[in-house]
């Protein structure tokens, strides 16, 4: 993966298992300001119809990458083998990023030649029930203004995040590229994972109560999934008795963080009930998952 001499400076890559217009926002956001900053994009996508049928003049110049019934991680991994980009920046296709994120992702890397990975601030655009606050503050809360870029604090995830090509896989698993688990691979390397509030995208996946449960339930089998990869047999039984405690820890670990910024606070506290149903959801599919694999799941998640 060691770009060539007319390598783009950036590459921002995305995955879409959704028909168009699905792409619509996340394209529309970006694709200006790709071409002002001489960015790439790459679009993975599992079907046909996830692209425009005007897709070349459109967006001329947008790669697209077809990997028929894949799921979004294996997605991902298509798009980023394809990019040539000395960073290589990711975003979501129900996310969009503001004005000036490529020119801001460029600079950020610039100023910090040592960080393998830049995160930014994800916002809630999601805000009409308290089960769309709930999914978005267990995902995307540690994400939200105002960061604190230290060393030993989690970084934004897929939505709003961009790597240095030189600490990317020269390949990829079957499995595809999952975020979450690249960045504790890169932290137990000793890399530096750094956050930058110039990068902001807005998250927008509003869903039914059904449609939020069964996601984290399958957010939670495929990062199980993709751990029990690495995991011998004594691991993978540690980590699933670790499950007993996981719902406790992890809602604290959401509160403390709404607390800490300062925001939304009141509207955290109304969503408790809805958080701790889909943390039981999550915590359900991280069992499943480092007893007998990620199965489907990865095909579930969005």
């Amino acid at each position: 993966m060691t770009p060539g001499t007319d390598a783009p400076p950036l590459s921002v890559v995305l995955a879409c298992r959704d028909p168009w217009p699905a792409l619509r926002a996340a394209l529309d956001a970006l694709y200006h300001q790709a071409a002002a900053a001489r960015a790439e994009i790459v679009v993975a996508v599992a079907r046909s119809d996830a692209r425009p049928p005007d897709a070349p003049t459109r967006y001329p110049g947008v790669l697209w990458t077809d990997v028929p019934g894949a799921s979004v991680f294996q997605l991902r991994a298509a798009a980023i083998a394809r990019a040539r980009g000395a960073v290589v920046g990711l975003t979501e296709d129900h996310a969009r990023v503001e004005n000036g994120w490529c020119a801001a992702v460029l600079a950020a890397h610039a100023e910090r030649p040592d960080a393998a990975a830049v995160g930014g601030v994800v916002e809630n655009a999601s805000t009409d029930t308290l089960r769309d606050w709930a999914s978005f503050l267990l995902a995307n809360g540690p994400a939200m203004r105002p960061l604190r870029p230290t060393r030993g604090e989690p970084i934004s995830q897929q939505a709003n995040v961009s790597y240095k090509r030189r600490v990317l896989p020269a390949t990829f698993p079957p499995e595809g590229f999952m975020t979450l688990t690249f960045h504790e691979q890169l932290r137990r390397r000793g890399e530096r994972l750094v956050a930058d509030e110039r990068l902001v995208a807005h998250h927008d996946q509003a869903l039914s109560l059904r449609a939020h449960s069964a996601g984290h339930f399958h957010n939670g089998r495929s990062i199980a999934g993709f751990r029990r990869a690495h995991l011998g047999r004594m691991g993978r039984l540690a980590y699933a008795a670790g499950c007993i405690a996981l719902p406790a820890v992890m809602l604290v670990r959401t509160s403390r963080t709404v607390v800490s910024k300062r925001r939304n606070v009141g509207l955290a506290a109304a969503c408790v009930p809805w958080v701790v149903w889909l943390l039981l959801c999550h915590t359900a599919g991280e069992l499943v998952g480092y007893v007998a694999g990620a199965g489907r799941s990865p095909h579930g998640v969005n």
